[in-house]
């Protein structure tokens, strides 16, 4: 039983992949376990721990990816390659009541038609059936699949692991004679061997060897044991592996060192994909230098300064980092990348990013950039401008564009010149709106946070800054407030107790009854007469608010007309003498007690009421 199981042996109970990590007894208990970590780590219990006993480590970090099983427990048994194959891709015919098989006789063999039992219709109609009789036969030729996917079907290759567990001759190389996978589908481009029971890469390369048209090969969720080669199995893999430009190694968990070790392996590879491995910083190991389409979703990269090793990549043209946790260009103690000028592409969507600075940094450290894909990040959740106005995911869209002068095509969408040009006229224009709102001891700050503010300038010219000694932002707490000076009228201070409470105790508004107060432009006209009355203490209803607007106007006369300003842009005769201008009155405007907010009726930010009771002289 011993020599059954081992450490990194690959086994399958009721579909579920997992790696043997441990063989022994376990305290407390009886018998012998085995020390399994699944490949789905929800899938177990803990961490290789049983009562404050640590028994194997897990190579994934989830809590819950280890078990103990007991070795009688029965495993799904495992596939060769060709059983494999025929499984997904040549089942046992079945009986269909409905369909009988018909051989005849064409071009000296018998060739399978197929004959329905029953007519088919389609809305009552009865119709006739093309092609059926050729689909199956097509599925069941072998020879001719060129794309196949033997994707969980707890395939194994011991035939390419048995010569090295037993130090045989010929440098542990597996047997150069094998022809089980081109005898089978000889015309294979395109190959999937994910989530199987493989232990070693030799396994890989002995079937790849014999596919000389393979192109694509994907081998996902595999848990190796051993990808080392000898020197003479490496000379077979660099040939078998010579036509291969496109590998996808997701959810293996192999360290850095081992992915480039394995990429070294594929003399003309193009397209290389590494996702979901864990990886939270690259060690100095260098991919192979042929790769121009890389691929790391889903990792734990925080920093683009942990991906120093890629900047190596003389070919690179594309970098998809969508899904890990960038927040930083680097980290304070790394050295800024900078990535060869031949990538264009890069997608850092679905990551941390949370600031500008990090926008701005990104030409330096991806001088050739050109298309970028950077939505689904914290900085475009809640995005204000430096004023603190809220700006919505369309601004978000355009200050991104303009603030990256290079690119061409940003989240899939190409840049055409007139949405260029309307983007950095907006953020010229934000620029000019922070400095306008900010000291003028800031200015030098402020226009370095924004590297292309010299030339948005010489572009569009340089915006003119007033800065008003009495400037407020227009997004803060202050503009939203108006400052109102109320006062009473002669009756309405007769009425006023001589000890009244609404007096402050600020001696200058104390002066015949005079008080302001700082009103939300929201207020309604009812709270408003609220606070007055509770500040003189008389109700409410009984009062009349009446706005000083500020504004002269002449006074009517009694037939109705309005006496106009004199004047006489013709007249040139000496000595005349303009016309008399009638009486002016200030305009005055009731707040009508309702729901209506105070702003409505009030243009500015500060008004003088003068409080009147209700029967007093009209206005």
């Amino acid at each position: 039983m011993a020599t059954e199981f081992y450490i990194g042996k690959r086994l399958s109970f009721d579909g579920q992949l997992c790696t043997v990590r441990y063989y022994g007894e376990v305290k407390g208990t009886k018998g012998e376990w085995l020390g399994v970590e699944w490949d789905d780590p929800t899938r177990g219990k803990h961490s290789g721990e049983n009562s404050g006993t640590k028994y194997f480590e897990c190579v994934s970090k989830n809590p819950t990816a280890g078990s103990f099983v007991r070795p009688t427990r029965k495993s799904d048994p495992p596939r060769s390659f060709v059983e494999a194959l025929k499984a997904k891709y040549a089942s046992e015919d079945f009986e269909d009541p409905d369909v009988q098989i018909v051989f005849v006789k064409q071009d000296k063999k018998k060739e399978p038609l197929v004959q329905l039992n029953r007519p088919i219709r389609i809305s009552g109609k009865e119709v006739e059936e093309v092609g059926f009789d050729k689909i199956r036969k097509q599925l069941a030729d072998l020879n001719e699949l060129r794309i196949v996917i033997l994707d969980g079907l707890c395939m194994s290759r011991p035939i390419a692991t048995l010569r090295a567990r037993q130090k045989a001759t010929e440098e542990n190389a597996w047997p150069a004679d094998l022809t089980d996978i081109k005898d089978a589908c000889p015309k294979v481009i395109e190959l999937d061997l994910s989530r199987n029971l493989f232990e070693e890469w030799r396994e890989i390369a002995s079937i790849c060897e014999q596919l000389g048209k393979l192109k694509s090969l994907r081998v996902d969720g595999n848990r190796f044991r051993d990808t080392t080669v000898t020197e003479l199995e490496r000379q077979r893999c660099v040939s078998g592996f010579a036509n291969i430009k496109a590998l996808k190694l997701q959810d293996t968990l192999l360290s850095w060192e081992e992915i480039t070790n394995i990429t070294s392996l594929f003399p003309t590879l193009t397209n290389f994909v590494a996702s979901s491995n864990a990886y939270t910083t690259l060690t100095s190991h260098f991919l192979n230098p042929t790769i121009t389409d890389l691929t790391l979703e889903d990792n734990l990269f925080h920093s683009l300064s942990d991906l120093f090793p890629l900047t190596q990549l003389p070919h690179l043209q594309r970098l998809i980092l969508k899904g890990n946790k960038i927040s930083e260009i680097a980290t304070p103690e790394a050295e800024l990348p900078k990535f060869s000028s031949s990538v264009t592409e890069v997608d850092l969507s679905y990551n941390e990013i949370a600031c500008w600075p990090f926008i701005d940094r990104l030409e330096h450290v991806f001088p050739g950039l050109t298309a970028l894909r950077i939505s689904h990040n914290p900085l475009y959740y809640s995005l204000q401008a430096a004023d603190g106005r809220p700006l919505s995911a369309e601004d978000g869209y355009m200050l991104t564009l303009a603030r990256l002068g290079d690119l061409k095509s940003l989240n899939h969408s190409p840049i055409i010149p007139k949405e260029r040009l309307n983007a950095e006229s907006y953020y010229l224009s934000l620029i000019s709106r922070e400095l306008t709102y900010s000291p003028p001891h800031l200015s030098t700050t402020i226009i370095s946070s924004h590297p292309r503010y010299s030339y948005l300038c010489a572009e569009y010219g340089e915006p003119v800054i007033h800065r008003a000694s009495n400037a407020v932002n227009p997004n803060s707490l202050a503009a939203r407030l108006i400052r109102f000076s109320f006062y009473p009228s002669p009756n309405t201070l007769s009425l006023l107790n001589t000890t009244p409470t609404h007096q402050d105790e600020n001696s200058e508004n104390n002066v015949l009854g005079k008080f302001e107060l700082e009103i939300p432009t929201s207020f309604t006209a009812y709270s408003l007469l609220g606070l007055v009355g509770r500040k003189y203490g008389l109700s409410p209803m009984k009062l009349r608010l009446v706005l000083e607007t500020g504004d002269w106007m002449p006074v009517n006369r009694g037939d109705g007309d309005v006496e106009e300003e004199a004047w006489d842009s013709e007249s040139d005769e000496e000595g005349e003498e303009e016309k008399a201008v009638g009486e002016r009155v200030m305009r005055e405007v009731e707040i009508v007690p309702g729901t209506r907010a105070v702003s409505t009726w009030v243009d500015g930010m500060e008004v003088v009421v003068r409080v009147e009771v209700r029967g007093e002289g009209g206005i």
